[in-house]
Protein backbone atom coordinates (compact mmCIF):
# COMPACT_ATOMS: atom_id res chain seq x y z
CA UNK A 1 0.00 0.00 0.00
CA UNK A 2 2.84 2.39 0.84
CA UNK A 3 4.46 1.75 -2.57
CA UNK A 4 1.18 2.33 -4.37
CA UNK A 5 0.63 5.59 -2.54
CA UNK A 6 4.14 6.70 -3.40
CA UNK A 7 3.52 6.03 -7.09
CA UNK A 8 0.31 8.05 -7.05
CA UNK A 9 2.04 10.92 -5.30
CA UNK A 10 5.00 10.82 -7.67
CA UNK A 11 2.76 10.80 -10.72
CA UNK A 12 0.69 13.74 -9.58
CA UNK A 13 3.68 15.73 -8.34
CA UNK A 14 5.29 15.22 -11.76
CA UNK A 15 2.28 16.74 -13.48
CA UNK A 16 2.35 19.67 -11.09
CA UNK A 17 6.05 20.22 -11.58
CA UNK A 18 6.01 20.22 -15.37
CA UNK A 19 3.17 22.67 -15.65
CA UNK A 20 0.17 20.40 -16.06
CA UNK A 21 -1.78 20.84 -12.84
CA UNK A 22 -3.44 24.15 -11.93
CA UNK A 23 -2.47 25.68 -8.62
CA UNK A 24 -4.84 27.17 -6.12
CA UNK A 25 -4.89 30.91 -5.95
CA UNK A 26 -2.60 32.11 -3.23
CA UNK A 27 -1.46 28.63 -2.31
CA UNK A 28 1.41 26.36 -3.09
CA UNK A 29 -0.67 23.22 -3.60
CA UNK A 30 -2.26 22.04 -6.84
CA UNK A 31 -5.96 22.79 -7.12
CA UNK A 32 -8.93 21.79 -9.16
CA UNK A 33 -10.05 21.90 -12.77
CA UNK A 34 -8.23 22.03 -16.04
CA UNK A 35 -7.93 25.46 -17.51
CA UNK A 36 -10.30 26.31 -20.27
CA UNK A 37 -9.99 29.98 -19.42
CA UNK A 38 -11.32 32.61 -21.78
CA UNK A 39 -7.84 34.06 -21.84
CA UNK A 40 -6.54 30.94 -23.55
CA UNK A 41 -9.22 31.20 -26.22
CA UNK A 42 -8.76 34.92 -26.79
CA UNK A 43 -4.98 34.62 -26.94
CA UNK A 44 -4.94 32.96 -30.31
CA UNK A 45 -5.47 35.44 -33.09
CA UNK A 46 -2.33 37.48 -33.45
CA UNK A 47 -3.78 38.84 -36.66
CA UNK A 48 -6.44 40.57 -34.56
CA UNK A 49 -4.00 42.25 -32.25
CA UNK A 50 -0.61 43.89 -32.46
CA UNK A 51 2.84 43.31 -31.12
CA UNK A 52 4.17 46.79 -30.65
CA UNK A 53 5.12 48.33 -27.36
CA UNK A 54 3.87 49.57 -25.04
CA UNK A 55 1.11 46.97 -24.86
CA UNK A 56 -1.43 46.15 -22.17
CA UNK A 57 -2.80 42.62 -21.92
CA UNK A 58 -5.08 41.01 -19.34
CA UNK A 59 -3.77 37.82 -17.76
CA UNK A 60 -5.38 34.87 -15.96
CA UNK A 61 -5.55 36.77 -12.67
CA UNK A 62 -7.65 39.49 -14.31
CA UNK A 63 -4.74 41.92 -14.07
CA UNK A 64 -3.94 44.34 -16.87
CA UNK A 65 -0.24 43.76 -17.47
CA UNK A 66 1.58 46.62 -19.17
CA UNK A 67 4.78 45.83 -21.07
CA UNK A 68 6.51 49.07 -21.96
CA UNK A 69 9.15 47.76 -24.36
CA UNK A 70 10.43 44.59 -25.97
CA UNK A 71 11.72 42.55 -23.02
CA UNK A 72 15.36 41.47 -23.27
CA UNK A 73 15.41 39.31 -20.14
CA UNK A 74 12.77 36.62 -19.66
CA UNK A 75 12.02 34.30 -16.76
CA UNK A 76 10.02 31.07 -17.21
CA UNK A 77 8.51 29.72 -14.01
CA UNK A 78 7.58 26.24 -15.26
CA UNK A 79 8.98 23.76 -17.81
CA UNK A 80 6.08 24.33 -20.21
CA UNK A 81 6.98 28.01 -20.49
CA UNK A 82 10.62 27.13 -21.09
CA UNK A 83 9.64 24.69 -23.83
CA UNK A 84 7.67 27.38 -25.67
CA UNK A 85 10.41 30.00 -25.30
CA UNK A 86 12.97 27.59 -26.77
CA UNK A 87 10.60 26.73 -29.63
CA UNK A 88 10.23 30.38 -30.68
CA UNK A 89 13.92 31.18 -30.49
CA UNK A 90 13.76 33.11 -27.22
CA UNK A 91 16.24 30.91 -25.36
CA UNK A 92 19.00 33.51 -25.62
CA UNK A 93 16.71 36.06 -23.99
CA UNK A 94 15.74 33.69 -21.19
CA UNK A 95 17.72 34.22 -18.00
CA UNK A 96 15.81 32.04 -15.53
CA UNK A 97 14.07 28.65 -15.78
CA UNK A 98 13.42 25.57 -13.64
CA UNK A 99 16.72 23.67 -13.72
CA UNK A 100 15.51 20.08 -13.32
CA UNK A 101 15.06 16.93 -15.36
CA UNK A 102 11.73 18.19 -16.68
CA UNK A 103 13.70 20.43 -19.04
CA UNK A 104 16.65 18.15 -19.72
CA UNK A 105 15.60 17.83 -23.36
CA UNK A 106 16.29 21.54 -23.95
CA UNK A 107 19.67 22.62 -25.27
CA UNK A 108 21.93 25.26 -23.74
CA UNK A 109 20.23 25.66 -20.38
CA UNK A 110 23.55 26.08 -18.59
CA UNK A 111 24.00 29.38 -16.84
CA UNK A 112 20.29 30.09 -16.51
CA UNK A 113 19.16 30.95 -12.99
CA UNK A 114 17.29 28.08 -11.32
CA UNK A 115 13.93 29.34 -10.07
CA UNK A 116 12.48 26.26 -8.35
CA UNK A 117 13.02 24.15 -5.27
CA UNK A 118 13.16 20.36 -5.44
CA UNK A 119 9.39 20.21 -4.96
CA UNK A 120 8.78 22.57 -7.88
CA UNK A 121 7.84 25.58 -5.73
CA UNK A 122 9.13 28.94 -6.93
CA UNK A 123 12.16 30.56 -5.29
CA UNK A 124 11.00 34.16 -5.50
CA UNK A 125 14.36 35.53 -4.41
CA UNK A 126 16.03 33.78 -7.34
CA UNK A 127 13.50 35.18 -9.80
CA UNK A 128 13.96 38.71 -8.49
CA UNK A 129 17.74 38.30 -8.49
CA UNK A 130 17.72 37.34 -12.19
CA UNK A 131 16.34 40.83 -12.95
CA UNK A 132 13.95 39.77 -15.72
CA UNK A 133 12.06 42.34 -17.76
CA UNK A 134 9.12 39.93 -18.02
CA UNK A 135 8.16 36.90 -15.94
CA UNK A 136 6.08 34.19 -17.67
CA UNK A 137 4.02 32.24 -15.14
CA UNK A 138 2.04 29.17 -16.30
CA UNK A 139 -1.13 28.28 -14.44
CA UNK A 140 0.65 26.04 -11.93
CA UNK A 141 2.23 29.09 -10.34
CA UNK A 142 0.06 30.17 -7.37
CA UNK A 143 -1.48 33.64 -7.52
CA UNK A 144 0.21 34.39 -4.22
CA UNK A 145 3.60 33.88 -5.84
CA UNK A 146 2.61 36.07 -8.76
CA UNK A 147 1.60 38.87 -6.40
CA UNK A 148 4.81 38.52 -4.40
CA UNK A 149 6.86 38.95 -7.56
CA UNK A 150 4.77 41.92 -8.63
CA UNK A 151 5.22 43.56 -5.25
CA UNK A 152 8.97 43.21 -5.85
CA UNK A 153 8.61 45.39 -8.91
CA UNK A 154 8.56 42.67 -11.59
CA UNK A 155 6.21 42.52 -14.56
CA UNK A 156 4.47 39.13 -14.42
CA UNK A 157 2.02 37.60 -16.88
CA UNK A 158 0.12 34.53 -15.68
CA UNK A 159 -1.30 32.23 -18.34
CA UNK A 160 -4.54 30.35 -18.57
CA UNK A 161 -4.33 26.61 -19.10
CA UNK A 162 -4.92 24.88 -22.40
CA UNK A 163 -7.88 22.56 -22.64
CA UNK A 164 -6.87 21.14 -26.01
CA UNK A 165 -4.18 21.31 -28.68
CA UNK A 166 -5.68 24.36 -30.36
CA UNK A 167 -5.34 26.26 -27.10
CA UNK A 168 -1.66 25.31 -27.03
CA UNK A 169 -1.15 26.73 -30.52
CA UNK A 170 -2.88 29.93 -29.42
CA UNK A 171 -0.70 30.12 -26.33
CA UNK A 172 2.46 29.86 -28.42
CA UNK A 173 1.29 32.91 -30.37
CA UNK A 174 0.62 34.79 -27.17
CA UNK A 175 4.15 34.03 -25.97
CA UNK A 176 5.43 35.52 -29.20
CA UNK A 177 3.31 38.62 -28.79
CA UNK A 178 4.45 39.26 -25.24
CA UNK A 179 8.15 38.63 -25.86
CA UNK A 180 8.57 40.30 -29.25
CA UNK A 181 9.09 36.98 -31.07
CA UNK A 182 5.77 36.92 -32.86
CA UNK A 183 7.08 35.91 -36.30
CA UNK A 184 8.81 32.79 -34.98
CA UNK A 185 5.84 32.07 -32.72
CA UNK A 186 3.41 32.36 -35.60
CA UNK A 187 5.49 29.92 -37.64
CA UNK A 188 5.83 27.46 -34.75
CA UNK A 189 2.11 27.62 -34.05
CA UNK A 190 1.23 27.12 -37.72
CA UNK A 191 3.54 24.12 -38.03
CA UNK A 192 1.97 22.60 -34.94
CA UNK A 193 -1.53 23.10 -36.32
CA UNK A 194 -0.54 21.50 -39.61
CA UNK A 195 0.97 18.43 -37.93
CA UNK A 196 -2.00 17.99 -35.60
CA UNK A 197 -4.45 18.23 -38.48
CA UNK A 198 -2.43 15.69 -40.45
CA UNK A 199 -2.78 13.20 -37.58
CA UNK A 200 -6.48 13.91 -37.23
CA UNK A 201 -7.03 13.41 -40.95
CA UNK A 202 -5.01 10.18 -40.96
CA UNK A 203 -7.02 8.52 -38.19
CA UNK A 204 -10.43 10.03 -39.01
CA UNK A 205 -11.58 7.02 -41.02
CA UNK A 206 -10.26 4.40 -38.62
CA UNK A 207 -12.08 2.46 -35.92
CA UNK A 208 -11.00 3.87 -32.57
CA UNK A 209 -9.59 1.23 -30.21
CA UNK A 210 -10.47 1.39 -26.51
CA UNK A 211 -7.67 3.09 -24.55
CA UNK A 212 -6.69 3.36 -20.89
CA UNK A 213 -4.23 6.16 -20.12
CA UNK A 214 -2.18 5.26 -17.04
CA UNK A 215 -0.85 7.97 -14.74
CA UNK A 216 0.22 5.39 -12.18
CA UNK A 217 -1.43 3.24 -9.48
CA UNK A 218 -4.64 3.01 -11.48
CA UNK A 219 -5.14 6.77 -11.93
CA UNK A 220 -6.28 7.91 -15.34
CA UNK A 221 -7.58 10.95 -17.21
CA UNK A 222 -11.14 11.55 -18.28
CA UNK A 223 -12.18 12.71 -21.73
CA UNK A 224 -12.54 16.39 -20.80
CA UNK A 225 -8.91 16.84 -19.78
CA UNK A 226 -5.97 17.98 -21.83
CA UNK A 227 -4.57 14.43 -21.74
CA UNK A 228 -7.94 13.05 -22.79
CA UNK A 229 -8.05 15.44 -25.74
CA UNK A 230 -4.68 14.22 -27.00
CA UNK A 231 -5.86 10.60 -26.78
CA UNK A 232 -8.98 11.49 -28.75
CA UNK A 233 -7.00 13.41 -31.39
CA UNK A 234 -4.78 10.35 -31.85
CA UNK A 235 -7.81 8.19 -32.59
CA UNK A 236 -8.35 6.54 -29.23
CA UNK A 237 -11.62 5.82 -27.43
CA UNK A 238 -10.98 6.67 -23.77
CA UNK A 239 -12.47 3.95 -21.54
CA UNK A 240 -12.59 6.47 -18.66
CA UNK A 241 -15.11 8.64 -20.51
CA UNK A 242 -18.06 9.19 -18.21
CA UNK A 243 -16.65 6.81 -15.61
CA UNK A 244 -14.72 9.14 -13.29
CA UNK A 245 -16.85 10.55 -10.51
CA UNK A 246 -14.79 13.65 -9.83
CA UNK A 247 -15.11 17.26 -10.89
CA UNK A 248 -11.54 17.54 -12.10
CA UNK A 249 -11.41 14.76 -14.67
CA UNK A 250 -8.88 12.49 -12.95
CA UNK A 251 -9.45 9.40 -10.83
CA UNK A 252 -9.46 5.61 -10.78
CA UNK A 253 -11.70 3.03 -12.40
CA UNK A 254 -13.29 0.13 -10.57
CA UNK A 255 -12.38 -3.42 -11.52
CA UNK A 256 -15.89 -3.88 -12.85
CA UNK A 257 -15.54 -0.89 -15.20
CA UNK A 258 -12.13 -2.07 -16.41
CA UNK A 259 -13.49 -5.55 -17.13
CA UNK A 260 -16.61 -4.21 -18.81
CA UNK A 261 -14.80 -1.65 -21.00
CA UNK A 262 -11.83 -3.96 -21.72
CA UNK A 263 -9.15 -1.52 -22.97
CA UNK A 264 -7.39 -2.70 -26.11
CA UNK A 265 -4.43 -0.39 -25.50
CA UNK A 266 -2.74 0.99 -22.41
CA UNK A 267 -0.76 4.22 -22.73
CA UNK A 268 1.82 4.79 -20.00
CA UNK A 269 2.78 8.32 -19.00
CA UNK A 270 6.54 7.96 -18.89
CA UNK A 271 8.05 6.00 -16.03
CA UNK A 272 5.15 6.80 -13.72
CA UNK A 273 2.43 5.26 -15.88
CA UNK A 274 2.54 1.62 -14.92
CA UNK A 275 0.13 -1.13 -15.89
CA UNK A 276 -1.92 -1.94 -12.78
CA UNK A 277 -1.14 -5.48 -11.65
CA UNK A 278 -4.71 -6.55 -10.93
CA UNK A 279 -6.86 -9.41 -12.12
CA UNK A 280 -9.09 -6.96 -14.00
CA UNK A 281 -6.23 -5.38 -15.92
CA UNK A 282 -4.39 -8.66 -16.45
CA UNK A 283 -7.47 -9.96 -18.23
CA UNK A 284 -7.76 -7.02 -20.63
CA UNK A 285 -7.07 -7.29 -24.34
CA UNK A 286 -4.29 -4.73 -23.93
CA UNK A 287 -2.33 -6.86 -21.46
CA UNK A 288 -3.11 -10.18 -23.12
CA UNK A 289 -1.86 -8.92 -26.51
CA UNK A 290 0.96 -6.76 -25.16
CA UNK A 291 -0.57 -3.56 -26.49
CA UNK A 292 1.22 -1.12 -24.24
CA UNK A 293 2.85 2.12 -25.44
CA UNK A 294 4.88 4.57 -23.38
CA UNK A 295 4.88 8.31 -24.14
CA UNK A 296 7.41 10.91 -23.05
CA UNK A 297 5.86 12.39 -19.91
CA UNK A 298 7.25 15.87 -20.63
CA UNK A 299 5.87 15.94 -24.14
CA UNK A 300 2.48 14.64 -22.98
CA UNK A 301 1.88 16.92 -20.03
CA UNK A 302 3.81 20.12 -20.74
CA UNK A 303 1.67 22.36 -22.90
CA UNK A 304 3.84 23.22 -25.86
CA UNK A 305 4.73 22.29 -29.44
CA UNK A 306 6.23 18.97 -28.31
CA UNK A 307 2.70 17.79 -27.56
CA UNK A 308 2.72 16.87 -31.25
CA UNK A 309 5.37 14.23 -30.61
CA UNK A 310 3.24 12.60 -27.90
CA UNK A 311 0.24 12.74 -30.24
CA UNK A 312 2.21 11.03 -32.99
CA UNK A 313 3.52 8.33 -30.65
CA UNK A 314 -0.01 7.38 -29.66
CA UNK A 315 -1.44 7.60 -33.18
CA UNK A 316 1.36 5.43 -34.58
CA UNK A 317 0.68 2.75 -31.97
CA UNK A 318 -3.10 2.78 -32.38
CA UNK A 319 -3.25 3.17 -36.16
CA UNK A 320 0.11 2.09 -37.63
CA UNK A 321 -0.98 1.72 -41.25
CA UNK A 322 -2.83 5.02 -41.39
CA UNK A 323 0.05 6.76 -39.65
CA UNK A 324 2.72 5.35 -41.96
CA UNK A 325 0.75 6.56 -44.97
CA UNK A 326 1.34 10.18 -43.94
CA UNK A 327 4.40 12.04 -45.19
CA UNK A 328 4.79 14.48 -42.33
CA UNK A 329 7.67 16.24 -44.06
CA UNK A 330 5.25 17.31 -46.77
CA UNK A 331 2.37 18.38 -44.55
CA UNK A 332 0.92 21.71 -45.60
CA UNK A 333 1.46 24.41 -42.99
CA UNK A 334 -1.39 26.88 -42.51
CA UNK A 335 -0.72 30.56 -43.01
CA UNK A 336 1.16 31.71 -39.90
CA UNK A 337 -0.51 34.27 -37.71
CA UNK A 338 0.96 37.73 -37.99
CA UNK A 339 0.72 40.89 -35.95
CA UNK A 340 -0.82 44.00 -37.38
CA UNK A 341 0.31 47.52 -36.69
CA UNK A 342 -2.38 49.37 -34.76
CA UNK A 343 -3.99 52.33 -36.44
CA UNK A 344 -3.12 55.48 -34.49
CA UNK A 345 -6.07 56.92 -32.63
CA UNK A 346 -7.11 60.18 -34.21
CA UNK A 347 -7.30 63.13 -31.88
CA UNK A 348 -10.69 64.80 -32.35
CA UNK A 349 -10.85 68.55 -32.44
CA UNK A 350 -12.43 69.83 -29.25
CA UNK A 351 -15.70 71.59 -29.72
CA UNK A 352 -15.47 75.30 -28.97
CA UNK A 353 -16.75 76.09 -25.49
CA UNK A 354 -20.04 77.86 -25.10
CA UNK A 355 -21.68 79.49 -22.16
CA UNK A 356 -23.96 76.50 -21.68
CA UNK A 357 -21.69 73.66 -22.78
CA UNK A 358 -18.43 72.81 -20.99
CA UNK A 359 -15.40 72.18 -23.17
CA UNK A 360 -15.40 68.60 -24.47
CA UNK A 361 -12.26 66.62 -23.85
CA UNK A 362 -13.05 64.12 -26.59
CA UNK A 363 -10.26 61.53 -26.47
CA UNK A 364 -7.98 63.91 -24.60
CA UNK A 365 -6.55 63.05 -21.21
CA UNK A 366 -6.73 65.61 -18.45
CA UNK A 367 -3.16 66.67 -19.26
CA UNK A 368 -4.20 67.46 -22.81
CA UNK A 369 -2.51 64.46 -24.47
CA UNK A 370 -4.30 61.96 -26.66
CA UNK A 371 -5.17 58.61 -25.06
CA UNK A 372 -3.23 55.92 -26.90
CA UNK A 373 -5.00 52.61 -27.36
CA UNK A 374 -3.81 49.09 -27.84
CA UNK A 375 -5.72 46.01 -28.83
CA UNK A 376 -6.45 43.22 -26.36
CA UNK A 377 -6.04 39.64 -27.53
CA UNK A 378 -9.78 39.52 -28.24
CA UNK A 379 -9.41 42.48 -30.58
CA UNK A 380 -11.03 45.10 -28.36
CA UNK A 381 -9.45 48.44 -27.70
CA UNK A 382 -7.97 49.00 -24.26
CA UNK A 383 -6.32 52.16 -22.92
CA UNK A 384 -2.57 51.89 -22.82
CA UNK A 385 -2.51 52.98 -19.20
CA UNK A 386 -3.74 50.44 -16.67
CA UNK A 387 -7.20 50.94 -15.26
CA UNK A 388 -8.80 49.28 -12.27
CA UNK A 389 -11.71 47.91 -14.24
CA UNK A 390 -10.22 47.29 -17.66
CA UNK A 391 -11.84 44.73 -19.92
CA UNK A 392 -10.36 41.29 -19.59
CA UNK A 393 -11.09 37.62 -19.59
CA UNK A 394 -13.11 36.57 -16.55
CA UNK A 395 -10.90 34.23 -14.56
CA UNK A 396 -11.72 32.38 -11.37
CA UNK A 397 -9.41 32.63 -8.42
CA UNK A 398 -8.83 28.91 -8.11
CA UNK A 399 -8.49 27.83 -11.72
CA UNK A 400 -6.32 29.00 -14.54
CA UNK A 401 -3.43 27.62 -16.33
CA UNK A 402 -1.60 25.27 -18.46
CA UNK A 403 -3.23 21.84 -18.68
CA UNK A 404 -5.04 19.05 -16.86
CA UNK A 405 -5.83 19.42 -13.20
CA UNK A 406 -6.69 17.46 -10.09
CA UNK A 407 -9.21 18.17 -7.38
CA UNK A 408 -8.32 19.27 -3.90
CA UNK A 409 -8.62 15.75 -2.50
CA UNK A 410 -6.39 14.30 -5.17
CA UNK A 411 -3.92 17.15 -4.73
CA UNK A 412 -3.76 16.37 -1.03
CA UNK A 413 -3.03 12.73 -1.80
CA UNK A 414 -0.32 13.87 -4.18
CA UNK A 415 1.30 16.13 -1.65
CA UNK A 416 1.22 13.57 1.15
CA UNK A 417 2.42 10.77 -1.08
CA UNK A 418 5.08 13.00 -2.57
CA UNK A 419 6.32 13.68 0.97
CA UNK A 420 6.56 9.94 1.55
CA UNK A 421 8.57 9.59 -1.62
CA UNK A 422 10.92 12.38 -0.54
CA UNK A 423 11.31 10.85 2.90
CA UNK A 424 12.02 7.43 1.49
CA UNK A 425 14.66 8.85 -0.87
CA UNK A 426 16.59 10.69 1.84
Amino acid sequence: MRDATAVVGAALVVLAAVGAVPAAAGAGAPASASDTGAGAASAGALADTHCTYPMTVTDATGTEVRIDEDPDRLAALAPSAAQILWSIGADDETVAIPQDYYVDYLNDTEGKTDVVNDDGSIVTEAVVGAQPDLVLAPNVVPNETVETLRSSGLTVYKFDAASDLEDVAAKIELFGQLTGNYEAAGQTSAEMRGQVQAVRDAVSGEDNPRVFFSLGAGYTAGEDTFVGQIVAAAGGDNVAAGEIDTSNGYGTLSSEVVTQNDPEWIIQNGQFGTVPNTAAFNGTTAVQEGNVVRVNRNFMTQNGPKNVQALKTIAQALHPEAYEAVDFSAVETPQPATCSTPTPTATPTPAPPTDSTPESEGAMDTDGTATATTMDTDGTATPTAESENGAGSPVGTTTSGDGPGFGAATALVALLAGALVARRDR
